[in-house]
């Protein structure tokens, strides 16, 4: 007798299409939280070797993380020409971009790690194609990092600026610099010096949403990455972190915002503005942006965020 074969029915397949969206429901959240997790885990190994690099840089400096006016100085005045290692420091050298691209062209990292895992910014990309051969220490050269490496943030891709790094950083200025850019100096393990950027003065609004918002929280909160001067990183979804605060003018221990200037934190002994305080401020700071003018270890003419 002739067999037929017996196929789905439709109740049947309707069952297993029911299953596997029911499957699916199940594990899409938890593969994208996984991913995010990924995200966080990637982010941190990156900051944490941007802190290694500087680290590595203190035992031939006297502590103190890289700082590009102390490389490429002034001509010396009593040997009346440009010599390595000797003559003033170059304060005006002292932003990011020179910082970093110095921190590359001595093999502390590479340019890829400045470049954050969940990036959302289109106008900031890998410098790719950094130039090792310009290095230069000879008096008419005169010159120790590729400076076409730029930290000039912009939300703009059209923008003839450009910006290689996704991490804020401490601005290598006044207050800040002297107490906490190197090693074993004052309240390293509670004072941040780089990490996840964030929005203007650290404060959400979502009438211009910040672009830092959408690293690695949920739709309109900011949650980063946060590297510490003893070194060690922790993940935070606050703008005030219970282990970061600041002396004010008055003696009194204060709450410290991670992206912003706080007035009352200005020592009076290294100049007033943008960079000279003793607060923790995360921020880009690019080329021509230092003024070497504004107070002991010089200042800040723009602070950058998007």
């Amino acid at each position: 007798m002739k067999q037929h074969k017996k196929g789905f029915t439709l109740i049947e397949l309707l069952v297993v299409m029911s299953i596997i969206a029911l499957l699916l429901s199940i594990l899409v959240p938890a593969l994208g939280r996984a991913r995010a997790q990924a995200m966080i885990l990637k982010d941190s190994s990156q900051v944490k070797a941007i802190a290694d690099g500087w680290t590595t840089w203190t035992s031939d400096h006297d502590g103190s993380f890289p700082i590009p006016g102390l490389e490429q100085r002034l001509q010396d005045p009593v040997i009346g020409d440009f010599v390595k290692g000797r003559g003033p420091e170059d304060v005006s050298l002292n932003d990011h971009g020179s910082m970093l691209s110095l921190c590359v062209m001595q093999n502390l990292f590479t340019t890829d790690i400045l470049f954050a895992p969940t990036e959302p910014n289109g106008a900031v990309y890998v410098d790719d194609d950094y130039n090792f051969g310009v290095y230069d220490p000879t008096p008419g050269g005169w010159m120790f990092w590729d400076d076409s490496f730029d930290n000039a943030l912009t939300d703009d891709p059209a923008s003839s600026e450009t910006c290689n790094n996704s991490y804020g950083i401490m601005p290598i200025t006044g207050e800040r610099r002297f107490q906490h850019w190197g090693i074993s100096l004052q309240n390293d393990s509670g004072y941040a010096v780089l990490g996840t950027r964030g929005p203007v003065d650290g404060i959400v609004d979502l009438t211009t949403p910040s672009l830092s918002l959408g690293f690695h929280g949920i739709t309109n909160e900011w949650k980063g990455i946060i590297g510490y001067g003893d070194n060690h990183t922790e993940v935070t979804d606050t703008f005030y972190p219970e282990n970061v605060s600041f002396t004010s003018a008055a003696g009194e221990t204060t709450p410290d915002n991670l992206f912003s200037e706080e007035t009352e934190a200005i020592d009076p002994a290294f100049g007033s503005g943008d960079g000279t305080g003793g607060d923790v401020v995360l921020t880009h700071t690019a080329i021509g942006e230092i003024d070497a003018n504004n107070g002991k270890y010089g200042g800040v003419s723009n602070m950058r965020h998007d």
